[in-house]
């Protein structure tokens, strides 16, 4: 549903896809949730074919969504810090390492 919702923006410059937030959350993203990437696989809205993916991502599960959305862009935050808002050098180099590797 969602998804055809998109369609409404068609003045947006980009897209980004993220998990919908918990119930009862008090900011929109940097949950560290991820949904069904797959979904996205082919997606296209008005002139965009190119989006940005977000939610859940990880060094570990990166070439994975990319590879089953098709995504051309990530967006990290959570996934590569080693406490809550401090990011963690190894992971962030581990994260590009593997998004480079899936495309």
């Amino acid at each position: 549903r969602d998804l055809d919702e998109a369609a409404a923006f068609e003045a947006a410059d980009a897209f980004l896809f993220d998990a919908k937030p918990p119930k009862g959350a008090t900011r929109e993203g940097g949950h560290g949730k991820s949904f069904d990437w797959s979904i996205l696989k082919g997606f296209r809205v008005n002139d965009h074919e190119d989006w940005t993916l977000s939610g859940g991502l990880t060094p570990e599960n990166v070439a994975e969504a990319i590879a089953k959305s098709g995504a051309a862009a990530v967006d990290v935050s959570s996934g590569v810090e080693k406490s809550p808002g401090v990011k963690d050098k190894a992971k962030v180099e581990a994260f590009i390492k593997a998004a480079k590797s899936a495309g």
